[in-house]
């Protein structure tokens, strides 16, 4: 079996760009689709500007919604992109752990409209939070499972590569189970929560800092 490095993939392994172009193109229309909820009723006339800036601005919620979403799929897709920054081959099993990670973002557009038009009640929150919980976890076990296949890695992923990239994984999950948690008590707090993710992602030492140079060009 040829090594991770004497420049052949392993038997079982396959090269990522196949898998990274999928996901760029999941991520770029998953995002689309959020907006696709802020829209106004066909068959509702306006008589003037201040009647339209009254239903803009009850749609404030949904706006709100929308650039929550867009900044946690922007995350999962940084955190998705840097990971495969340290991945040289993929097997089945790393493939379909991507599979089911997309499979994830997908969804988030639903839980997105789910999450707007339910906002009163606690259900949509679980919902919308499990995803990203269940999101996180699986960028958690793509690093695991490259260190346990190390023949499918970079030699870059360090151990302290792949515990930087866990934690971070792990503090990203840890909003929304905090928002599942608060929506028991205040439905609105436990979305502005959501505004403590940008805050993690640039908390002081990024994965991207231990990349190398030419990271992008290798």
């Amino acid at each position: 079996m040829s090594g991770a490095g004497d420049g052949h993939a392993p038997r079982t392994g396959f090269g990522t760009t196949r898998i990274e172009a999928l996901s760029d193109g999941i991520f770029a229309v998953a995002m689309t689709l959020l907006v696709l909820d802020i829209k106004l009723p066909g068959d509702q006339p306006f008589a003037g500007s201040g009647e339209l800036f009254a239903h803009l601005w009850s749609l404030a919620r949904h706006y709100l919604l929308y650039f929550v979403s867009f900044i946690v799929l922007g995350m999962l897709w940084i955190g998705h992109h840097a990971q495969f920054h340290f991945i040289r081959y993929v097997d089945h099993t790393l493939l379909w752990i991507n599979l089911m990670f997309l499979f994830v973002i997908t969804s988030i557009p639903f839980a997105t409209d789910l999450l707007g038009d339910y906002h009163a009640l606690n259900l949509p929150y679980a919902i919308y939070g499990s995803k990203l919980v269940f999101a996180a976890v699986l960028l958690i076990l793509q690093v695991v499972y490259l260190r346990r296949h190390p023949v499918l890695a970079e030699p870059t992923l360090t151990a302290t590569v792949a515990r930087r990239m866990v934690v971070r994984a792990a503090l990203f999950a840890c909003v929304p189970l905090l928002s599942m948690a608060m929506m028991l008590y205040n439905t609105q707090l436990a979305l502005y929560l959501y505004f403590l993710l940008p805050v993690i992602h640039f908390l002081p030492g990024r994965v991207d800092e231990l990349q190398p140079p030419d990271a992008d060009g290798a």
